[in-house]
């Protein structure tokens, strides 16, 4: 993983950019707009982080030089292509903060494979409903989108893949099939807990957290 890629998925840069979120009441510093869900929004460094400064915490990790801005902002203020097909797993506890981690390390023109997010465009039903008559398209298009970035297909820049993957032998196999780098999402069982409770998501929730931890131990 890159300088910068670690900085970003360390734990001080975000628990600072959620920390911010929350104290700015959740709006877009550009357009104003307020969202509820914090992973709509992110922290943008408004000096370029690079590899000479990022680990400069005046810089860095100092809050008067962080934005929260939206992703529609984001992407205004990076909208570049690069063609260079870098592949990230990211995988964690349910309520780790992939999904958010992952808005936060994209960029404008990357492709993002989310199964959770996919049942649910699919199946028009809350996360936690996965109608079993659907599983043979949702898993067609996963294998198809998954196909895509093994070969490179496609003018899409990097690829960010979101799950679970409590078992090492699981993910560590998915990696090597794709080329990917692994990306923990790092966070403690009572973290996600805590996170359920101000997330606004069904306590069905809790079971997954507690089978993730159970496989993963």
């Amino acid at each position: 993983m890159d300088i910068l890629h670690s900085f970003y998925c360390s734990k001080p840069w975000r628990t600072l950019s959620f920390k911010l979120k929350v104290e700015r009441g959740g709006k877009c510093n550009r357009c104003n707009n307020i969202f509820d869900d914090m992973k709509y929004l992110i922290g943008h460094h408004t000096i370029e982080l690079t590899e000479d400064n990022v680990h400069d915490s005046s810089i860095s990790l100092n809050p008067v030089l962080i934005e929260i801005i939206c992703h529609d902002c984001h992407n205004k203020e990076h909208r570049r292509f690069g063609n260079s097909h870098n592949v990230y797993i990211v995988y964690g506890s349910p309520l780790s903060g992939k999904t958010s981690l992952v808005m936060d390390l994209m960029k404008y023109g990357d492709i993002v494979l989310d199964l959770d997010a996919l049942w649910k465009a699919v199946s028009f039903q809350p996360e936690y409903i996965k109608p079993n008559n659907l599983r043979f398209n949702v898993f067609a298009i996963r294998d198809t989108i998954l196909d895509q970035i093994k070969t490179r297909y496609g003018e899409w820049n990097d690829a960010y893949i979101i799950g679970g993957y409590p078992e090492k032998y699981e993910r560590e196999r998915l990696a090597q099939s794709l080329g990917a780098e692994i990306i923990y999402c790092e966070s403690t069982k009572e973290e996600c807990i805590n996170r359920l409770r101000t997330s606004g998501k069904s306590d069905k929730w809790i079971k997954y957290v507690n089978d993730w931890w159970d496989i993963a131990g």
